[in-house]
C-alpha cells in the first residue's frame, strides 16, 4: 500500500489547499529528475499530495499494469533527519526515499539516485538542501548534487516551484507544527506550478557550475510565475557542496 501519498493528501486537505498548474509536464516514467524549491518542512505534504493526485506517486515503482503510462512513481531524496524521526522515518522508508547524510553519505545517496535513474525511475530532489528560506520565499543557491545527477545521467529535469507554503508553518519544527495547527482555521492556499522539462541537449557538455545555474534559473523562473515576484539572477560563485 502506498501510504505516503495518501497521508500527504489528507494533511494538505486538513491544513489548506493547493492551486496546481502545468501538471501535464510531470513525467510518469524515467529516467527523469523532479527539482522542487524548499522553504519549510510544511511544504512537503502539499508537494507530495499534488504529485500523487496527478498520478506521480511518492513510492517505488509497482510494475503493475499501467505503471509508467496511467501513473508513475517518484523517489525523493531526503535528509537523514527525516529518516531518524520516529513518525516520518517509517513513511520515508516505505516510500523508498533516498537518505542523504554527511559528505560520505551524500556520495552514497548520489550513487543510489544514479542507480534509480539507470533503472528508468523518476528521482525527486530539493536542490537547496535545507529549509533556511529567504524572506520572500525565493529559491536559494542550489547545491551541486542536482547538477551532477543531470549531467552524468543525461536525464531531463522538470522544474517545480510553489509559493508560499510558509503560510502553513515555517521556522523550526516546533514552530512549523504550531503554524500548521492554526492553518486548520486559516486555510491558506499554496500555489504550485510545474515548468517545462529541461532537456539534456540544453546542458550536455556544460561545466557543472553552469548546469546547476541553468536548473536554478528554471526553477526560479517557475517560482516567479507563481509568486509574482521579480528577482535578480543569483551569482553561483560558491564553493561546491555535494548535495
Amino acid at each position: 500500500m502506498e501510504l505516503v501519498g495518501t497521508v500527504a493528501v489528507g494533511l494538505t486537505r486538513l491544513f489548506g489547499s493547493v492551486e496546481p498548474d502545468g501538471l501535464s509536464s510531470l513525467p510518469l516514467r524515467g529516467p527523469a529528475i523532479v527539482a522542487v524549491n524548499h522553504t519549510t518542512i510544511a511544504d512537503v505534504p502539499p508537494v507530495l499530495a499534488t504529485l500523487y493526485r496527478a498520478g506521480l506517486r511518492p513510492s517505488v515503482p509497482c510494475h503493475r499494469d499501467g505503471c509508467g503510462v496511467t501513473h508513475g512513481h517518484v523517489r525523493f531524496m531526503a535528509s537523514s533527519l527525516v529518516f531518524a524521526n520516529p513518525f516520518i522515518g517509517p513513511l520515508a522508508r516505505q516510500a523508498g526515499m533516498i537518505e542523504v547524510g554527511g559528505r560520505q553519505a551524500g556520495a552514497a545517496a548520489l550513487r543510489a539516485a544514479f542507480d534509480a535513474l539507470d533503472r528508468g525511475e523518476v528521482v525527486g530532489i530539493y536542490p537547496e538542501g535545507d529549509v533556511s528560506a529567504t524572506p520572500d520565499g525565493s529559491p536559494r543557491r542550489f547545491r551541486f548534487g542536482v547538477g551532477r545527477l543531470a549531467a552524468e545521467s543525461k536525464a531531463p529535469v522538470v522544474p517545480v516551484a510553489h509559493h508560499d507554503a510558509r503560510r502553513i508553518g515555517s521556522g523550526s519544527t516546533a514552530r512549523s507544527l504550531g503554524g500548521a495547527l492554526t492553518s486548520i482555521v486559516r486555510r491558506p492556499t499554496i500555489k504550485l506550478r510545474v515548468g517545462k522539462p529541461i532537456v539534456p541537449d540544453e546542458f550536455t557538455g556544460l561545466p557543472l557550475r553552469d548546469v546547476v545555474e541553468l536548473i536554478q534559473d528554471r526553477v526560479t523562473d517557475v517560482w516567479r510565475s507563481v509568486s509574482g515576484e521579480s528577482l535578480p539572477r543569483l551569482d553561483l560563485d560558491q564553493k561546491e557542496k555535494p548535495l
